[in-house]
Parts: C-alpha cells; structure tokens; sequence
C-alpha cells in the first residue's frame, strides 16, 4: 500500500506543474474579450495589440509555443485602461 502511495503522489507531483500552465488558446480566450472592448472604445493597444497579432498569427501557423510566448507578453504590456 505504500508502494502505491508513494507512486501516486509521484504521479501527482509531476503532473501538477503541467495542469497548471496556461496554453496559448486559453491566454487568447482571456485576451480576446478584451481586445474586442478596446477596439469598440477605440483605444490603442500598443504594444500589447502588436504582440496579441503575433501570437495570433503564430497559433494559425500552429506555433503553440511561440504563440504562447506572444500572448504571455501581451498580457503583460496589457494597458491599465482597457482592462
């Protein structure tokens, strides 16, 4: 029993880390609302917008990673104002 107690958790412990990532589909899920809303109230996205087409450019190309690497960084230059 403890055998597979301990292979579980090993189990668990390894695959945790890999749940918890955001993929580059769920990042432009959350993103896409909001660039929806800023293009209605005209506001610039800068380079938040640039690095949302790139990623969205790379994910039509079926570049996960680099897509994911994208729309990571327009999250992160995301404007205070258009959240």
């Amino acid at each position: 029993m403890k055998t597979a107690t301990a292979a579980f958790a090993l189990v668990l412990g390894l695959a945790l880390p890999v749940l918890a990532q955001e993929t580059a589909i769920e990042i432009k899920k959350d993103l896409l609302p909001k660039v929806k809303k800023a293009q209605a109230d005209g506001k610039d996205l800068g380079e938040a917008g640039t690095e949302y087409k790139a990623g969205d450019e790379a994910l039509k190309q079926g570049l996960q990673d680099e897509a994911l690497q994208h729309f990571k960084k327009a999250k992160q230059l995301w404007p205070a104002d258009t959240k």
